[in-house]
């Protein structure tokens, strides 16, 4: 260390709290992309560590040094240790030269170190708002040449750990012959190769958990079918220029996520241009679809660590729906530049795992505008009343509390006025789980055996009450 350089220590009282407000960032980080890490740890070097260091030829310890402040983060397989790797690249500026692996530079005889060390030097985007502003975080990347972000995954750990203790740091290592150091060499070696091997199996096993065997083909997503063409969807709020509007979105979302946050209004913007890329004219489209899915069951596979909000939900819902259809409608929207990848991701804790309910009609008496449609619970119900209404009469349709030539049903079923041929219009129910669905179904088809309509699920036809 050149004598000159002045080293001011007392950055020492807060570069800890530097180091726990960054274990605090990346965290958050993770847990918003749904990436389950092992561990993430940092620490503050102190300052005996720091100044060993700084004993070597620096001519600015303070700015060369790269890892005054470092984290590790110990991911359960590679796969996860790579995205994490792009996260972090894609958020912060990398210091040139700085992202590597140092095992790879490493002699045969020394293989088997397996942990990417990436420095970084701020954010690519400080009006972010993740930063606190004059927080010690900020003051370290303002200070200090570099944060240093280590990634490796639980198997390199234990395999970096254990080398560390007994041949890097290890005093015995050093006191044995040349012979016994060769022979622990070549055995340090080999528990590389079953490092390797473990991590290579734990990537297969990431491979078929992300993607499984199916029994059920995921549905395609069709065109909206409008069975009430014409007819505003609500009277509180004009549609926007894609059909629908932020507060009839808003009021859904409320209503389909109560206990989720609020989105903010640009997060709302977000939510409307999603729908308007895959194509939702109407909140109550979207309804329908989201009716027809286990949203419950998309919220625990997704495992979220931190508070999500309502559209983070809705994004999550559609994707399990739509599937890869979705990715590719969706991925240039917002203002994640990765959100293409980010959805991959999120899917592979998706796909084959949750349960929809989509239904098909055949039949005679089925409209010819819905033959080979695909559609949600709620919107074959309301086919199946104007199918039947057609060969039987508006009156044959009717249900208490569920289908009525009156608009006089309960607010809580959200009635939807339908207009049939003959200019008569029917009110049908729209808040309608998947089995209620069902039931209405089987009920209307199994009383007027004369419309010659199927509704197949699954390969089979909802033909009475007791199917559903």
């Amino acid at each position: 260390m050149t004598a000159s350089v002045e080293i001011d220590y007392t950055n020492w009282d807060w570069l800890p709290r530097a180091a726990s407000e960054f274990q605090a960032y990346l965290v958050r980080l993770l847990a918003e992309q749904t990436i389950k890490p092992h561990d993430v740890s940092a620490r503050a070097k102190s300052i005996a560590s720091f100044q060993r260091k700084a004993a070597k030829p620096y001519e600015d310890p303070v700015g060369e040094i790269t890892d005054t402040v470092a984290v590790r983060v110990i991911t359960f397989s590679i796969t996860d240790r790579d995205r994490i790797a792009e996260i972090i690249k894609d958020r912060f500026v990398v210091k040139p030269g700085e992202d590597r692996n140092p095992g790879l530079e490493k002699s045969e005889r020394r293989r088997g170190y397996d942990c990417w060390h990436i420095v970084i030097t701020g954010e690519k985007q400080p009006e972010s708002g993740w930063l606190i502003e004059r927080g010690d975080l900020s003051r370290y990347f303002n200070t200090f040449g570099g944060l240093e972000v280590q990634l490796r995954t639980v198997a390199a750990h234990a395999w970096a750990e254990f080398e560390h203790a007994r041949r890097y740091k290890g005093r015995s290592y050093d006191a044995v012959t040349e012979q016994d150091r060769e022979t622990i060499d070549q055995l340090f070696g080999a528990a590389s190769d079953a490092r390797r091997a473990l991590d290579e199996t734990f990537v297969a096993i990431d491979r078929i958990l992300a993607h499984p065997t199916s029994s059920a083909p995921q549905p395609e997503l069709d065109e909206e079918v409008n069975l009430d063409e014409g007819r505003a969807e609500s009277e509180n709020a004009p549609p926007g220029p894609d059909g629908v509007s932020d507060a009839e979105v808003a009021d859904l979302l409320h209503r389909q996520f109560p206990g989720d946050k609020e989105a903010s209004e640009s997060g709302m913007r977000f939510a409307c241009e999603l729908l308007s890329a895959v194509g939702y004219t109407s909140v109550q489209a979207l309804e329908d679809d989201l009716l027809s899915i286990d949203s419950d069951q998309v919220r625990s596979l997704m495992d979220y660590e931190v508070p999500v909000t309502r559209v983070r939900r809705l994004d999550d819902d559609l994707l399990s729906l739509h599937g890869e259809k979705y990715i590719r409608l969706t991925a240039d929207l917002g203002n994640v530049r990765s959100r293409a990848k980010q959805l991959e991701w999120r899917f592979d804790r998706l796909r084959g795992k949750t349960g929809y309910s989509r239904y098909s009609l055949e039949g005679s008496d089925c409209p010819p505008e819905l033959l080979s449609k695909l559609l949600p619970g709620a919107a074959a119900v309301r086919a199946v009343v104007v199918a039947v209404s057609r060969v039987a009469g508006p009156g044959a349709a009717v249900m208490p509390d569920i289908v009525s030539l009156r608009d006089d049903l309960p607010k809580w079923t959200r009635a939807k006025a339908v207009d049939l041929e003959d200019g008569e219009v029917l009110y049908v129910a729209t808040n309608l789980n998947r089995q209620a669905s069902e039931r209405i179904i089987s009920d209307l088809l199994s009383s007027n055996s004369e419309v010659d309509l199927r509704v197949i699920k699954d390969g089979r036809a909802l033909l009475s009450p007791s199917i559903a």
